[in-house]
């Protein structure tokens, strides 16, 4: 179903939330969340443990390494059962390995640094 199909209503709802999310970044220790300014795209990063020991072999018990794991995509919408009917929310829908000026988006990195080039590198990020 195209967004266009959807009840008025229901279509100045989703696009009163998706200029919203702007406002809903998150930038800590463990995670990055970017909204571009119209709230069409989103930069996810999520950091995680990858391995609890060094590369010799030997346990490290406060980690031994940990990675990001980055996605790019745009906004979309999908259909909820309701009770009496049926509801819509924005969710994430495509991702994409490439921006529109070129930029490679990796699957994952090993520094947050890394994370916050990438995402400067696209360009459509305010942070």
């Amino acid at each position: 179903m195209k967004f266009s199909d959807l009840p008025i209503e229901i279509q100045q709802r989703l696009n009163c939330e998706r200029l919203n999310l702007r406002n809903r970044s998150i930038n800590s220790a463990y995670e990055v969340l970017l909204y571009n300014q119209p709230g069409t795209r989103y930069f996810h990063a999520r950091r995680h443990q990858n391995s609890w020991y060094d590369d010799k072999g030997n346990y490290m018990s406060f980690g031994g390494g940990s990675e990001w794991t980055l996605q790019y995509g745009c906004i979309g919408f999908s259909r909820m059962k309701q009770v009496m009917g049926y509801d819509y929310e924005l969710c994430r829908g495509k991702i994409y390995s490439r921006s529109a000026n070129g930029t490679i988006i990796p699957a994952s990195v090993k520094t947050k640094k890394e994370v916050l080039s990438i995402a400067k590198a696209i360009g459509i990020f305010d942070f």
